[in-house]
């Protein structure tokens, strides 16, 4: 018993130790917790606490402690059930003194990590009677800044009024926030005594004056705001320096003092031009639009300038106001046509338009201003400029340049006063005028007769006159083009030049009418009349000699060829040839020879070569030297093969052989041109003479073999076969061609061997040609060329030329051009090969052999004013082709001082592309403004100049002009391909101005060190 008693003893005292042990240790790791905590380590702190815990010490407030440690390490370390852990327990604890203040503690917290939101809505639960006088000041101002943070700003003035009463630590803070609330309250007074007191203190000394700057501006206070602003400004702490520059400048503004607002907008815009309000800018710009200072006003403005509100067209109506002023017309067309957009405010859409339509007029683009004149009368009906409105509108009719539109409006009128009848009268003829240049010459005739049908103007009835002349002449219509020539030249008092060109019109209308008579007397009239150097004075005595020619006065005939090759005019190798057939026919037969002989030997490439050499044989024929004959004719047949002349070559070679008495020779020409040319005309008369030649040979018996071959080429005229040729060839002419080509198709297919069969597949392609089925076409014309002897060689040699051409084979083109310069009939083909020459050599950068035909044309090729501008355009082209600028500048300003067509639109354009890559951008500019005024009809040329304008604006740094000019395309130009075009550049200059903007500065009202 005394053992186990001892046993008992023991035992008890091994517990009572083990239990001090657990003490110490528990006691050991709250305490470690407690210090791990008050270190910021809650990780490590909170596994203490943990450890703690799991001892199960005994309820009481240590424990509770405890777990209130374990929640707040569980925030700190941002564990997602951090808050449930103090709500439970808050919950389970409601009596705790740690259960007070949870709420502020979970406040504050949620403030340190600036969550405003979460720590409100703690600080709204907190029990503030808890917390200590200096934790409820804290919690206060902490609880007023989180709902300041969220702009609920009448509680949050509530909870830093109640600061400042208590003052400490927090009150100028609390004084600061709350004036920044009252002032965003627009409790202006109670603001201002905020401000003012917390101006004294050293932290918010150099932050409150922004402040009370911005209330006084808020209160239209504008003297005091400048006094004060004036006052701090030298303060070395003082912030938002610039900000309240801005304030000084927007009051100064505000009272009309331009001189001052501009300054403080100097001050606050230095280095911000990019990135500043656009507002702000434009009031900037306006300021010194009013005190003249128009270059600081331009870049202002400019940079003011957004196309998405109501800034960017205020900014444009200033900006066109400058341009004006400084007559820079075409920028301010530019921004006058923004301006006008802005419907919300309609007295700036009635300004801007009068500007715009005024300036259109000034431009010379008539039809523009007559448009925007209409719509401004229509839409403005008691416009203060209506009485100019309509004086503007009568002139544009009288002067306009572009007529299109002026043609529309004055037929639609119900009656029309003098003055615009001159102007429909002058505006037809220039339409005419345009339409002639672009080689449309049945429809300019209709707005020529149109101008004749109100002739109230003597000057323009005779140009419309003399145009219309010449549009029926080149018709072929020479009754109608001698009518209106004679309207010209029996005006006495009329312009004198006019009256010579139109003498020259009426000499050709006659001379083409066969009435030689007459021609010669307009001719005369032409060539005696005409002063030196005047135009065609060399082809007016080329023609005076062919009447006398006609008329048999060989004498005077032979004085003006020679006059005519003293003018050195370009068909000298015509006037030789012709004075060498005159002077064959007054028997002056070495005179004659010479003259031929100049043809052959200085014009290798005369059309005339071949019957030049013709003719000296026909010479010799004529004096009985047959040999010499013979030698003269087999030299043409040597020489060109295929020359038309050459069957008639044979033809009197074979009459020198029998002359000669070689009657083998004699009948193998013959026999040549019925077996090689058997539908040449040569041929018809070959038969007797072959036949006699063929019997004095003692070759008789072959006479019916050749009389066989000739009839089988040449069968009967009304037979069948000539029936279904002229009813297909009828076909063709009545323009039903598919029907003919359907019927020469069964026509080739009935009569393969026929002589007809090159002249039938001619049709068929030219059929083809009419339908626009160019392919089938072309390889018509390829059968048909190697038949040299086609009455319609050269024809078929053209079009070939044409179509490789249209497909863009210029190589292949080429070589058709070459023969068909050679061949051609007339000057028109001629033309129509050096051109193709031209143009085909200019698209493969053959830029040598480009300007080579250029020149030939110019020099031989004056068929209209229209081929001489083009081929000067393409003379400029060529050296651009070679980079040579300053060549092509002289061609290109020769093109523009003589055409005024679309040779001289692009002519311009190609001018101011020389002055952008040669980076003279300022002349660029000029010269496309130029092309806009003097070539405004041509659209195509019009649209690409401006879309240069806009690449020469932005080189030139003028952004505004560049975005102003392509924004005006996409709104109202009428061409899609270049609406597209200026749409994809804007939108460049925007995405490329984005990457240069910088991100707006921050508020200066947060407070992190509270």
């Amino acid at each position: 018993m005394k053992i186990f008693s001892v046993f008992i003893l023991f035992l008890s005292s091994q517990v009572v130790a083990q239990d001090v042990l657990m003490q110490q240790k528990t006691a050991r790791l709250y305490k470690t917790g407690t210090e791990l905590m008050e270190q910021n380590q809650f990780a490590a702190a909170q596994e203490n606490f943990r450890q703690y815990l799991r001892l199960q010490p005994q309820d009481g407030a240590q424990k509770q402690d405890a777990e209130y440690s374990l929640a707040i390490c569980a925030l700190n370390l941002y564990h997602s059930d951090a808050e449930k852990q103090l709500q439970d327990f808050i919950d389970n604890h409601p009596y705790s003194s740690k259960a007070s203040v949870a709420y502020s503690d979970l406040a504050s917290f949620f403030y340190t990590e600036k969550n405003y939101k979460k720590a409100a809505s703690y600080f709204a639960k907190s029990d503030f009677s808890a917390l200590s006088a200096s934790q409820q000041n804290t919690a206060h101002f902490r609880w007023g800044y989180s709902l300041f943070s969220q702009k609920i700003l009448k509680d949050a003035l509530d909870q830093f009024n109640y600061i400042k009463a208590q003052g400490g630590q927090y009150g100028p803070a609390a004084s600061y926030y709350a004036g920044f609330a009252e002032y965003s309250l627009a409790d202006y007074s109670n603001a201002i005594t905020d401000l003012k007191r917390e101006e004294q203190t050293e932290a918010y000394a150099g932050i409150v004056p922004y402040l009370i700057a911005n209330v006084y501006y808020k209160q239209k206070d504008y003297n005091a705001l400048i006094a004060y602003a004036q006052a701090v400004s030298s303060r070395a702490d003082l912030a938002n320096g610039d900000e309240i520059a801005l304030l000084t400048a927007e009051a100064n503004y505000k009272k009309g003092d331009y001189k001052n607002a501009l300054a403080g907008y100097d001050k606050y815009l230095s280095g911000k031009e990019e990135t500043a309000d656009k507002k702000i800018l434009l009031r900037a710009g306006y300021s010194a639009f009013v005190l003249n200072q128009d270059v600081k006003a331009l870049n202002y403005l400019k940079s003011s300038f957004a196309d998405t509100d109501s800034v960017g067209f205020y900014s444009s109506y200033y900006l066109g106001q400058i341009y004006l002023k400084n007559n820079q017309k075409p920028m301010a067309l530019t921004a006058f046509g923004i301006a006008r957009q802005f419907k919300p405010d309609p007295k700036l859409v009635e300004e801007s338009s009068f500007q715009f339509a005024k300036i259109s007029y000034d431009l010379g683009r008539a039809d523009q201003a007559i448009g925007e004149f209409e719509k401004i009368l229509k839409a403005f009906p008691n416009s203060t400029h209506t009485i100019e409105i309509k004086e503007l509108l009568s002139q544009a009719y009288v002067n306009a340049n572009n007529f299109n539109k002026a043609i529309d409006y004055i037929e639609s009128l119900p009656s029309r006063s003098p003055g615009v009848e001159r102007a429909y009268q002058k505006a037809t003829m220039l339409k005419g005028m345009e339409l002639f240049n672009q080689e449309a010459y049945a429809q300019a005739v209709q707005y020529f007769e149109k101008s004749l049908q109100h002739p109230g103007d003597k000057d323009y009835l005779a140009e419309a006159s003399f145009w219309n002349g010449e549009a029926y002449s080149i018709g072929k219509k020479y009754e109608l083009a001698a009518t209106n020539y004679l309207r010209v030249v029996e005006e006495e008092n009329g312009n004198s030049g006019l009256r010579l060109r139109a003498r020259y019109g009426l000499g050709y209308a006659y001379f083409n009418l066969q009435q030689y008579d007459r021609a010669l007397f307009s001719f005369k009239e032409f060539v005696l009349k005409s002063p030196a150097g005047q135009t065609n004075l060399a082809d007016g005595a080329l023609r005076l000699a062919d009447c006398y020619y006609v008329s048999k006065s060989y004498t005077e005939a032979l004085t003006y060829y020679k006059k005519a090759i003293n003018l050195n005019s370009v068909d000298n190798d015509y006037a030789h040839f012709q004075a060498g057939n005159i002077l064959g026919i007054l028997r002056r037969y070495a005179e004659a020879k010479t003259e031929l002989s100049l043809v052959i030997r200085n014009y290798s490439g005369s059309r005339f070569a071949d019957e030049a050499r013709f003719q000296l044989a026909q010479l010799e024929f004529e004096q009985g030297h047959y040999e010499d004959a013979k030698e003269g004719y087999a030299s043409l047949i040597a020489s060109n093969p295929t020359s038309s002349f050459t069957p008639f070559a044979y033809v009197r070679r074979a009459a020198s052989y029998y002359n000669l008495k070689d009657y083998n020779k004699t009948a193998q020409d013959y026999i040549t041109v019925i077996e090689n040319y058997p539908n040449h005309p040569a041929a018809k008369d070959v038969l007797l003479s072959l036949q006699e030649a063929l019997n004095l040979a003692g070759r008789s018996g072959e006479f019916d073999k050749y009389l066989a071959m000739y009839k089988n080429v040449n069968p009967d005229a009304k037979g069948i076969e000539a029936v279904e040729f002229e009813a297909a060839k009828n076909l063709y002419f009545d323009q039903k061609y598919a029907n003919a080509i359907k019927n020469f198709d069964n026509y080739i297919i009935a009569y393969p061997q026929s002589s007809r069969l090159s002249e039938a597949k001619y049709y068929q392609a030219e059929a083809n040609y009419r339908l626009k089925d160019f392919s089938k076409a072309l390889t018509l014309y390829y059968e048909i060329n190697p038949d040299k002897t086609f009455s319609m060689a050269g024809k078929v040699t053209g079009r070939i030329a044409e179509l490789e051409f249209k497909q863009t084979h210029f190589d292949k083109a080429v070589p058709f051009f070459q023969t068909l310069a050679r061949e051609a009939a007339n000057k028109k083909e001629q033309y129509n090969a050096w051109n193709g020459l031209m143009e085909s050599y200019y698209s493969l950068a053959q830029y040598d052999s480009t300007e080579k035909y250029a020149k030939i044309i110019l020099e031989k090729g004056s068929v209209n004013a229209g081929a001489q501008n083009k081929a000067s355009l393409f003379l400029g082209k060529a050296a651009i082709g070679k980079k040579d600028y300053e060549t092509a500048k002289d061609e290109l300003l020769g093109t523009i001082n003589a055409a005024q067509d679309e040779y001289g639109a692009e002519a311009k354009y190609r001018l101011a592309e020389i002055f952008y890559i040669t980076k003279d951008y300022k002349q660029c500019y000029a010269t496309l403004i130029g092309l806009h005024t003097d070539f405004a009809s041509y659209t195509d040329w019009v649209g690409k100049s401006y879309l240069l304008l806009a690449d020469d604006c932005l080189a030139m740094n003028d952004s505004y002009q560049a975005k102003a000019t392509l924004q005006s395309l996409i709104d109202n130009f009428p061409l899609e391909e270049v609406k597209k075009q200026a749409a994809e550049k804007l939108k460049k200059i925007d995405a490329d101005e984005l990457k240069k903007q910088q991100p707006a500065k921050t508020d200066s009202t947060s407070n992190d060190k509270n």
